[in-house]
């Protein structure tokens, strides 16, 4: 599995078609309620978690999570939002490797000072998997298209370790490996 930054029209239709998937066709969000002009904004940039390890995206089929960071809103923070896992990839990994990459081009997009406070709208039945990644969820429930939701914060920051972070993989390497998969290490000279 790997995380790519939306790059051309066909990566945005893969994403809103599983936006349309979870959140209209499971969720009962109607169709205008999820799509909206943030997604054509010219500081939002969309993610997609892509299925396998090849270096190309293959198509629709391929996508297995999505999600859209915008630029400051008027609170001043980034805000992360239309986070969506294929039903079948969900508690997998995928979503924590979506976040991470979305907190990263976050850090590097609207940091200052080696740090930035990213926000985001969680779906209550979602609280427990982000307060697992350290958000801090405040304020009171509130509807958004039907679906109770609170806020959340978390302020990410440079990995203390070193320019490529405690894991060794670059922040600029969106590639995350599955769940009990073994890094490939290239051979030595």
């Amino acid at each position: 599995m790997r995380v790519i930054l939306a790059t051309e029209p066909a990566h945005l239709d893969a994403a809103l078609a599983l936006r349309f998937v979870v959140f209209v066709g499971e969720q009962g969000v109607s169709p205008e309620g999820e799509r909206d002009a943030l997604d054509q904004a010219p500081d939002t940039v969309h993610f997609l978690a892509l299925s396998g390890e090849g270096p190309s995206f293959d198509g629709p089929g391929d996508v297995v999570g999505v999600g859209r960071l915008l630029g400051p809103r008027a609170d001043g923070h980034p805000h992360i939002g239309r986070v969506a896992i294929a039903r079948n990839q969900r508690r997998s990994g995928v979503g924590r490797a979506l976040m991470d990459a979305i907190e990263r081009e976050a850090l590097a997009r609207f940091g200052e000072g080696g740090a930035v406070t990213v926000a985001l709208s969680a779906q209550v039945q979602a609280i427990p998997f982000y307060e697992a990644i350290g958000y801090v969820i405040v304020g009171e429930p509130y509807l958004d298209e039907g679906i109770w939701h609170r806020d959340g914060t978390k302020v990410v920051s440079h990995p203390a370790a070193d320019a490529q972070g405690a894991s060794g993989i670059a922040p600029s390497d969106f590639a995350r490996r599955a769940p009990g998969q073994r890094r490939r290490r290239a051979p030595r000279a």
